[in-house]
């Protein structure tokens, strides 16, 4: 049996923004989310991939991912640890989720 973390995604404000419950499946972690504290504008876009994707609508699927990766969020774990997320797809009706841990740590302050 897998070990879940809980893990909160926050904005660069500390703004929690979804609550998930996932393990580390090879290169991502998937599980469920909670999209309770979620805001409106994007839990639409949550709501737009999963149509979209659904929908089997790819040509359209590049841009809606850009969009959300155009959203900065934090993932931290149960441990402590932060970091940026990548490849971020969530399904509100079914309450999935999966990312990726991204490359550049978060917060990451590099020297002019």
């Amino acid at each position: 049996m897998m070990s879940t973390r809980t893990v909160k995604l926050i904005d660069p404000s500390q703004n929690v923004l979804a609550v998930a419950r996932v393990a580390a499946e090879g290169d991502h972690y998937a599980g469920t989310i909670d999209l309770t504290c979620t805001p409106p504008a994007l839990k639409a876009l949550f709501t737009e991939f999963e149509e979209i994707v659904d929908g089997q609508m790819f040509s359209f699927l590049d841009e809606i991912q850009e969009r959300i990766g155009a959203v900065p969020i934090i993932a931290v774990f149960d441990n402590g640890d932060e970091d940026t997320i990548s490849n971020l797809q969530v399904f509100p009706s079914a309450g999935d989720v999966s990312f990726k841990r991204a490359a550049i740590p978060a917060f990451s302050v590099r020297p002019a």
